[in-house]
């Protein structure tokens, strides 16, 4: 997603900064951005991924990777702008899906998720999915229902918030 390329760019761009590589950030920006786009970024995760003893086929295609048994798009149920959404809510029901545990002995079920198509300040329309929801098993209304009650839609609009506040040097 685009905000999370961001926000490694960014963190990057301090680290190169910091670790004296670049003179600023503008320039270390540039340089991360030139490397994602010319392909040296994805060869050197390739390279990390080998040297670990991974199977760099995954990564030069991702549809090998088992998928769940269940996919259900989530629908909105209004239309309106995003406000608020509950991590903490997202996260329990990832959990309960079985992508997550509630102690040390619990396995975890890797073909489980949630896949936000919205967050906030994102426009939504009626029908259109909030989320993708990926599940080993049928998915129970109390789930959905909490999946729902994890979104609050406005009709007024609201600003994206901002993706980093400030950086601590």
């Amino acid at each position: 997603p685009h905000d999370l390329e961001e926000l490694c760019l960014q963190a990057g761009s301090t680290m190169l900064v910091q670790a004296h590589i670049y003179n600023n950030e503008n320039e270390a920006y540039q340089a991360l951005k030139d490397v994602l786009v010319n392909g040296q970024a994805l060869e050197k995760l390739k390279e990390m991924v080998e040297a670990q003893g991974g199977d760099v086929s995954y990564i030069e295609n991702p549809d090998k990777f088992e998928k769940a048994r269940v996919m259900i798009e989530l629908p909105s149920l209004k239309t309106g702008y995003v406000k608020s959404l509950e991590a903490k809510t997202l996260g329990i029901v990832a959990m309960k899906l079985g992508g997550g545990r509630m102690t040390k002995d619990e396995d975890i079920d890797h073909h489980v998720g949630l896949l936000l198509h919205k967050k906030i300040g994102d426009y939504i329309v009626v029908g259109e999915s909030l989320l993708q929801i990926h599940a080993s098993d049928e998915v129970s209304d109390e789930l959905i229902n909490d999946l729902y009650q994890a979104y609050e839609i406005v009709d007024e609009f609201v600003e994206k918030p901002v993706l980093i506040e400030e950086i601590l040097k």
